[in-house]
């Protein structure tokens, strides 16, 4: 069903780009599928950050030719946690929706997750399930649990980020992203905690939004420095949620899967998303 005028709120879209890649194409796909919404109400905020000279000069032609497009070049070396609060700083919409820069969203992604909020008061932020692509084809889909709770997040986390839209209060209760050290490439995962711990609501649309892109170039282990900080992330938070001592084996979680080989960790990956997505379609069988 469709929208009412006034039920289309402003939405804010923000993307953190570092793009690096030798082509662009996954960064314009990306651009694009958020350009070519059926939800047209929004503005697209684009915190661009070293990027390659083919990328910036991507972005900037966007830019010129779309004026939902706030083109915002902080200079010095920003992570992605201080890109998405200079765009949450300077946002004006009510909702703020996330988008990486080589990921694809669905066309009506944004209506219905807009839909999904007004439907429903009691909830803060919502993602939804994703297909996994790795730049030539799908290899794949991660399915989450329409109303995790505090325990989903003990083995993994339970929304896929770049899929997610927030209420904007929920996130500026929390004071947005944290920029800790310790936060470093698992900002999502202590955001979603702090949001938890502070009685906040999420649930997951049960379709697929968001094409989740993992190259088969990328090397997929992690550096155990980024593994230490989701390690200090999960003490912190677990134990803020009262979910320690007895769950202090989840913390450790991350460095014992880095001591894994990369081949083993492909094949326990692949077997766990398979386990998982058979999982999720038994329950509406």
């Amino acid at each position: 069903m469709r929208m009412q005028p006034e039920d289309k709120p402003l939405i804010s879209v923000l993307m953190g780009v570092y793009y690096h890649k030798q082509s662009v194409d996954l960064l314009q796909r990306s651009i694009v599928s958020i350009l070519k919404q059926s939800y047209s109400d929004f503005e697209f905020l684009i915190c661009d950050d070293g990027s390659t000279k083919e990328a910036i000069q991507l972005i900037d032609k966007f830019a010129r030719n779309d004026q939902r497009i706030r083109l915002i070049r902080p200079g010095g070396k920003y992570n992605l946690a201080e890109k998405l609060n200079v765009c949450l700083a300077q946002s004006k919409g009510r909702l703020i929706a996330r988008m990486d820069d080589d990921d694809y969203s669905n066309p009506y992604r944004i209506e219905k997750q807009t839909a999904c909020l007004r439907e429903h008061p009691e909830i803060d932020f919502i993602g939804s399930n994703i297909s996994i692509w790795n730049g030539k084809m799908f290899t794949g889909k991660s399915m989450f649990p329409e109303y995790p709770e505090v325990k989903d997040f003990l083995f993994r986390q339970p929304f896929a980020h770049p899929s997610m839209m927030f209420r904007k209060e929920a996130l500026l209760a929390v004071d947005g992203y944290s920029e800790k050290p310790y936060c470093v490439l698992c900002e999502d995962y202590d955001l979603l905690l702090r949001l938890y711990a502070a009685g906040y609501k999420g649930m997951n649309q049960q379709e697929i939004l968001l094409d989740y892109t993992v190259l088969e170039t990328v090397h997929n282990k992690r550096k155990m420095r980024h593994r230490w900080n989701e390690a200090v992330t999960r003490y912190i938070r677990f134990r803020e949620l009262g979910l320690l001592p007895e769950n202090l084996l989840y913390v450790l979680k991350p460095l014992a899967v880095g001591m894994l080989p990369v081949p083993l960790l492909g094949k326990l990956k692949k077997l766990l998303v398979k386990y998982r997505t058979e999982l999720r379609q038994d329950a509406f069988d």
